[in-house]
């Protein structure tokens, strides 16, 4: 029971930031033109990322595995020939 409130928390918390964020975008938008609006959202998104980077399971380390694992198959092949 105690599981199910929690994810029924997470879930309530992951609309409200949705929301929020969709309404914070609106007036973003209303206020700024759209490129300097885009360019700010772009900044949020790339700082949220960086600041994010030690996080276990966050996009950072998600880009970094695959990166790697992009690497590791381009020297395993240069190996085959």
């Amino acid at each position: 029971m105690k599981k199910l409130f929690l994810e029924l928390f997470v879930i309530s918390c992951l609309i409200a930031g949705l929301y929020s964020g969709y309404l914070l975008s609106q007036h973003t938008f209303s206020i700024l033109s759209f490129g300097e609006g885009l360019f700010l959202w772009l900044t949020i998104l790339c700082t949220s990322i960086w600041l994010g980077r030690s996080n276990k399971e966050g996009i950072f380390r998600l880009f970094k595995d695959i990166h790697q694992s992009n690497l590791d198959d381009i020297k395993r092949q240069e190996l085959e020939k």
